[in-house]
């Protein structure tokens, strides 16, 4: 609730100083089970990038959007997980390619490209390690998505 809170007073005060007419508000009727998860990972990626109001709203979507997409492919990771996995990979492409285009500085994207390139380095880095070990196609690919960061 601090965060919240204290994240609302940040936008606010930042808004006001830019003199924007925009607030980091979810459109009306977006509450759900998810929005303390989405304004948690939308507060983190604000900080990390200093995304601006209408950025931080952008970013809000995002993170909705992702968790609900990853509510609905839950039940495959029972049922069908090399559907699930293929399934995750996409949802985890698709909020990279939304989080990239809400950033507009340099800064911003470099710091994106840099983020991006370390788990590019981790992933191969993990792949190599597991690759004598003869995993399953499922358990190599499960492995390397559980390195993810925006």
């Amino acid at each position: 609730m601090k965060r919240i809170l204290a994240f609302s007073l940040f936008l606010l005060t930042a808004t006001a100083s830019f003199a924007q007419k925009v607030t980091a508000k979810p459109p009306a009727g977006a509450a759900s089970a998810n929005d303390a998860v989405a304004r948690e990972a939308t507060d983190k990626l604000v900080t990390k990038y200093t995304l601006n109001a209408d950025q931080a709203k952008e970013m809000y979507s995002v993170q909705q959007r992702k968790l609900r997409n990853l509510e609905e492919i839950a039940p495959l990771q029972s049922s069908n997980r090399s559907q699930y996995l293929s399934k995750l990979e996409n949802v985890q492409k698709g909020t990279l390619a939304s989080v990239r285009r809400i950033l507009r500085t340099k800064e911003q994207v470099d710091l994106y490209n840099k983020t991006q390139s370390e788990v590019r380095v981790q992933r191969a880095n993990l792949r190599k390690e597991l690759t004598p070990k003869n995993l399953s196609k499922d358990d190599l690919q499960a492995a390397l998505l559980e390195i993810y960061a925006e």
